[in-house]
């Protein structure tokens, strides 16, 4: 009997094998695991990451910061409405600082004032990209606080104004056709830039500023390089120059260096602002008594921009 059972029991075996065999393929064609193997667990199971690779465009768009990017852009929007070669454009007498046209609700010209350098050209090239390098510079030692920073400038714009307004007092302004002349400045985005310039210099003392290439200048000296590169080249003393150092240098002083009002809470951005732009982090940190709180030495820096100068704007076609 023993001898008889044992044939039958090999062909149990082989049928049992067999069935699983045929499961385990059953299985697998539904995508489940092979026998004999478990299904990983879901804790352990390894997260799937997705990297959407960015444009060179969007690489060098968020290269900037916040403010200096829709800065820039609000500078090109401005260019390309105010260019007279489109079927549709705005003259650019009705984007200049004219209080009269402000008291009738032209609120925009206290905004395009600020973002526009010149009609599209050369120099209107060379003044945004002068403003890209030196805003990026300058916003990225306030250690991601964007409404510090437009706060900063929307305080320098105010003070650029009043100052226009004196200006207009000693006889400069933009003649008009009839004879008439519109007071002071009518355009303030270059004052407002270089007002940047001076602040970033008194933050940047030591670094080096390669100029053309050909030799280098300190920081801290090279808005007067700017102002005796002007005259030099027959150019006179450049209004836009000297109202930005003016107003760029009151600041530095009201906020870094006067005992009394540099702890003033004045300078700090509206809590309205800060819901507007939260702050981001990343970058080197922002100090008041200048510079940033890296610890890279001056020496080891290289220079960020390239001295260059626009001359200017013009209005139209004259």
């Amino acid at each position: 009997r023993g001898d008889l059972a044992h044939p039958a029991t090999g062909i149990l075996a082989r049928a049992s094998t067999r069935a699983r065999a045929d499961n385990g393929m059953a299985l697998r064609l539904r995508g489940g695991a092979p026998p004999g193997k478990m299904a990983p667990n879901k804790g352990t199971a390894k997260k799937m990451s997705i990297n959407v690779k960015r444009s060179p465009v969007e690489e060098w768009w968020f290269s900037h910061p916040f403010v200096t990017r829709y800065w820039f852009a609000a500078c090109v929007i401005t260019t390309v409405v105010s260019w007279e070669k489109l079927p549709f454009s705005m003259p650019a007498t009705g984007l200049i600082l004219y209080w009269p046209a402000i008291l009738r609700l032209q609120l925009w010209r206290m905004v395009t004032t600020f973002t526009y350098f010149g009609s599209v050209g050369h120099n209107m090239l060379m003044e945004t990209v002068f403003m890209l390098n030196y805003s990026k510079s300058m916003e990225s030692l306030y250690n991601g606080k964007r409404a510090q920073y437009l706060w900063h400038l929307i305080l320098n714009g105010v003070a650029l104004m009043g100052l226009n307004a004196f200006v207009g007092l000693l006889g400069i302004g933009m003649d008009q056709e009839d004879g008439s002349k519109i007071p002071g400045i009518p355009f303030l985005a270059q004052p407002l830039l270089y007002s940047i310039v001076w602040m970033w210099a008194r933050k940047n003392p030591d670094q080096q500023m390669s100029v053309f290439g050909f030799f280098n200048v300190k920081a801290v000296y090279y808005p007067w390089f700017l102002l005796a590169y002007h005259l030099v080249m027959g150019n006179g003393l450049n209004i836009f120059y000297i109202m930005g150092f003016v107003v760029g240098h009151l600041f530095h002083f009201l906020t870094t260096l006067h005992p009394v009002t540099k702890s003033s809470t004045f300078w700090d951005a509206p809590a309205v602002l800060e819901k507007l732009m939260p702050a981001s982090g990343g970058g080197p940190t922002y100090t008041a008594e200048g510079g940033s709180g890296s610890t890279t030495k001056p020496e080891d820096k290289k220079p960020k921009v390239s001295a260059f100068t626009g001359k200017g704007m013009k209005l139209g076609n004259k």
